[in-house]
């Protein structure tokens, strides 16, 4: 894909990350968005809900807690795959959370940010459509979550995004009722333009009247002022809705922003784009920390902040004595990590028939490790190793029983493989993937031309009824794939050797590599134990290090090396 330049008018519970692209920035003209849905709790599946289907109670998509009934309020709704409809309408987000005293803060709210996205795609086909929706479930029903952060985009190559926040309990129209529903800013990204969001507000200042390119809730500058967040005697053209609803701090900076910041430096035209930017971001490498273990993972565990006891000096005169104080530290937040339930990018476009114009590549894993499967909107099936219910159905799904028919679980297997060699694995499962993702664009492309010449002879059914099993097929195929890809790697990379294939070895045609250790991780062994793991001269079985005359009466000995009851080293030969 082609990028251009980043996207400046926008600044300059899951945790997500989002990428849109306009058409002019790409190189085949197609919008795209690209969603991390990230939960250690989320189970990966292609949520699919056919048309005319009728979803009244609601689920909150984050815990799963019983939300309210509301009003099916349309007979016609389409058919929904994914964050996707028939109509070519994709939605995704990231939670930025905002000011504590409107984020989940609206008592009986009945629309959480999840149900929201699924109830708009039934109901909305281009983005004008779904931002209105939004805003009407919001305001009639309440809306239950915290702050979000949207990305929408439709089959005629529009992309925006849309940032909400809750009203809170306080707000009260003129006929005294309390007013539900949530404040919201929503800007179009300009046709040649990239832009991001990752867990931080982005939208600042935003025009009044140019409603092609921007919408806003009429008492977006107003809530805030009524809970003091705003001055009143300020200027409103000069309101900022991220600084007010979603003012920065470190973590936002170094968890949020930094990623957006990662994305831009590799797109920008600009040269000197990462570096300008990057003590706002404050972005650094992933890989050489002590964090990185053994096999230079990229990865961290959680929490993201976690909190180490470090000894201080007592500063009072009567005391010199040590004692305790709590730090706090961080881990290095990616785009792709450990955690996600399922990402997708997808490709909408224009040039296609709506019922052929949006192309999902889901992955049901981290985006960095798991293969891509394409998906139309329009498909009326799912490949079985694919379907599955969520939270916002009132379903629960157990994620401590492994099942290999599901794809979640395989593509889980193999990432997790890769976790623990993450320096020998990784080169092999990225050319997997690279390789798989090449041979499916290019079959995309062929199921592309035929679907378009059914849709011109037979009509719309006849293209969708074939796209539906090229998607079906292929998800199936690649589970299979992935389920065998398992076993070669388990097999090849077992208890730190490495298993390569020796054809002239007629024990197993195999030989055991050892790929040790990096110069590194050497280095920092030594620098932290000093010579606690240093071989002793004389040790039997290495003759090289034994000295001169002795060696003959020294072989044989094993020498051993540690610290007695005082603390002092000690060496003993036996």
């Amino acid at each position: 894909m082609k990028f251009l330049t980043a996207f400046f008018v926008i600044t300059a519970a899951r945790a997500c990350t989002d990428i849109l692209v306009t058409p002019g920035a790409s190189f085949e003209g197609s919008a795209m968005i690209a969603y991390n849905a990230d939960s250690p709790t989320l189970f990966g599946s292609i949520y699919h809900y056919s048309a005319n289907y009728s979803w009244t109670s609601i689920y909150d998509w984050d815990s799963g807690v019983y939300l309210g009934d509301i009003q099916p309020e349309t007979e016609t709704t389409y058919n929904v795959v994914g964050n996707s409809n028939e109509y070519g309408l994709v939605i995704g987000e990231s939670t930025f959370g905002g000011v504590r005293i409107l984020a989940y803060n609206q008592t009986d709210a009945k629309i959480d940010y999840g149900s929201l996205i699924w109830l708009t795609l039934q109901r909305a086909k281009t983005v004008p459509e779904a931002i209105q929706t939004m805003v009407h479930l919001m305001d009639t029903y309440g809306y239950a979550s915290a702050g979000e952060s949207f990305s929408l985009a439709d089959a005629s190559g529009q992309v925006w995004m849309m940032e909400v926040i809750g009203r809170g309990n306080d707000i009260w129209d003129e006929q005294g009722q309390r007013k539900l529903g949530a404040v919201w800013v929503a800007q179009r990204i300009p046709d040649g333009m990239v832009a991001a969001h990752a867990n931080q507000a982005r939208i600042t200042t935003f025009p009044r009247e140019d409603p092609t390119n921007c919408l806003y809730a009429e008492d977006v500058v107003e809530v805030a002022v009524h809970y003091g967040l705003y001055d009143a005697e300020a200027d409103p053209l000069a309101f900022s809705f991220a600084d007010v609803y979603d003012p920065l701090d470190f973590i936002g900076a170094r968890q949020g922003e930094a990623r957006v910041w990662s994305i831009f430096s590799q797109i920008s035209a600009d040269p000197a784009f990462a570096q300008h930017y990057q003590e706002y971001a404050l972005g650094n490498d992933l890989d050489q920390d002590v964090g990185s273990g053994l096999f230079a993972s990229p990865y961290r565990p959680r929490p993201l902040v976690w909190s180490l006891e470090e000894n201080a000096e007592n500063s009072s005169l009567r005391s010199k004595e040590k004692q305790k104080s709590t730090t706090q530290y961080h881990n290095e937040r990616s785009i792709a990590t450990a955690k996600t339930g399922w990402s997708f990018v997808a490709e909408i476009r224009p040039h296609m028939p709506r019922e052929l114009a949006v192309v999902s590549w889901y992955a049901m894993d981290d985006s960095s490790t798991a293969p891509r499967v394409p998906v139309y909107g329009s498909s009326r099936q799912i490949a079985k190793p694919f379907t599955g219910k969520g939270s916002q159905d009132g379903v629960t799904t157990s994620l401590l029983q492994m099942d290999w028919s599901k794809a979640f679980w395989v593509q889980n297997l193999v990432s997790n493989w890769c976790y623990s060699r993450y320096a020998d694995v990784y080169p092999v499962l990225r050319r997997e993937i690279d390789d798989l993702q090449a041979d499916l664009s290019e079959k995309v492309k062929q199921v592309d031309q035929i679907a378009l010449e059914l849709y011109q002879e037979k009509g719309p059914d006849a293209a969708i009824g074939y796209v539906t099993l090229f998607g079906v097929n292929t998800g199936n195929a690649v589970h299979d794939k992935w389920q065998s890809l398992f076993g070669a790697l388990f097999a090849r990379f077992r208890d730190f050797y490495t298993i390569v294939p020796k054809n002239d070895e007629p024990v197993c045609g195999c030989q055991a590599v050892e790929p040790g250790m990096s110069e590194a991780v050497k280095q920092r062994i030594v620098q932290e134990t000093g010579d606690h793991y240093k071989v002793a001269k004389g040790d039997k079985d290495h003759p090289d290090l034994l000295n001169g005359e002795n060696a003959k009466e020294s072989v044989g000995t094993f020498f051993i090396s540690g610290k007695d009851g005082d603390g002092d080293l000690f060496t003993a030969i036996l």
